[in-house]
């Protein structure tokens, strides 16, 4: 599932956290490969001279710039090596985001793996503000990696519709490739909901409002929940589940800080309307306010109609 990644770098240790988790998901897969993208943001440099320094304007410096990312790219590809994943470089010019999602796109990308939170490295990228604007058009899953810790504590957020399911396998999949435990979580909002409300998720997707109408620990969620963990328990993953009332986005967050999450996994599109208290506002409220990994989904366009 995850054989070709896409992993943005910048220069900086912070952008570079994306590696390991990249790299060991890449070579867990046969035959896989990994792209190591810059996205250089050239400026005025000072460079030494005989009077001192001089200072070279963005044109003048594009070369040695390039230069720069070259060496920086092919110093990250060479102690990466023993890995045994094919490891391929790329230097883009443009908007950060854009030649991002672009490139995904263009070279047919799995998924993309990058860091998020603060600016940083030679091209001064705002990572989180990057990574938000990814996540909202990458043709792929986007991996969003806090810090270094293992992905080993694995929560997948459910509300029963078809669209969230679209999270459950490339979660599973990285619980398999890393030996991971897997929780699935579902939170209860049916107190914040009334007629009008639920009467607007049935005309976004038929009979969703079925599934946000029964009380927490009412068998209908207790058992689609079990339902779909023994369907990945006979394939011998670590699998519990959960039911929560209360908001999504703080269901979701205080579960994840009291459990000690490393991962978690969600879908977003770009859908406006009452459904996006699952896909879009939910998700960058979680992205914003979680210390763990989040894995975002966008299911294909064609399954957002």
């Amino acid at each position: 599932m995850f054989k070709k990644i896409l992993v943005p770098l910048d220069g900086s240790d912070l952008a570079e956290r994306a590696l390991e988790p990249a790299l060991n998901l890449a070579c867990q897969e046969q035959g896989s490969e990994m792209i190591l993208l810059s996205v250089p943001v050239y400026s005025d440099i000072l460079v030494p001279s005989a009077a001192g320094f001089d200072m070279l304007l963005p044109d003048q410096s594009l070369e040695k710039f390039r230069q720069d990312v070259e060496s920086y790219l092919r110093e990250v590809k060479l102690s990466r090596k023993h890995y045994g994943t094919r490891l391929r470089t790329m230097i883009v010019d443009g908007d950060v985001a854009s030649v991002i999602v672009d490139t995904a796109e263009a070279q047919d990308v799995d998924l993309i793996v990058m860091t998020t939170h603060g600016y940083s490295g030679f091209s001064r990228w705002l990572l989180g503000s990057v990574t938000e604007r990814v996540l909202r058009s990458a043709p792929c899953p986007v991996l969003a990696i806090r810090d270094k810790r293992p992905l080993t504590n694995i929560l997948i957020t459910l509300d029963g519709s078809y669209l969230a399911e679209t999270a459950l396998e490339p979660g599973m999949e990285v619980a398999r490739l890393l030996g991971g435990n897997v929780t699935l979580l579902q939170v209860d909002q049916e107190a914040n909901l009334g007629a009008i409300e639920l009467s607007m998720l049935e005309i976004a997707e038929a009979g969703l409002s079925r599934h946000v109408q029964h009380p927490t620990g009412d068998d209908h969620l207790i058992n689609y929940l079990k339902r779909t963990a023994d369907k990945y328990r006979q394939e011998g993953l670590s699998v519990e589940t959960v039911v929560m009332e209360g908001s999504p986005a703080r269901g979701i967050l205080d579960f994840a800080e009291a459990e000690e999450i490393d991962l978690i996994v969600m879908t977003t599109h770009g859908r406006t309307g009452l459904r996006r208290w699952v896909y879009g506002s939910v998700t960058e409220k979680v992205l914003r306010g979680t210390e763990a990994a989040v894995l975002v989904i966008r299911p294909p366009a064609e399954q957002l109609n």
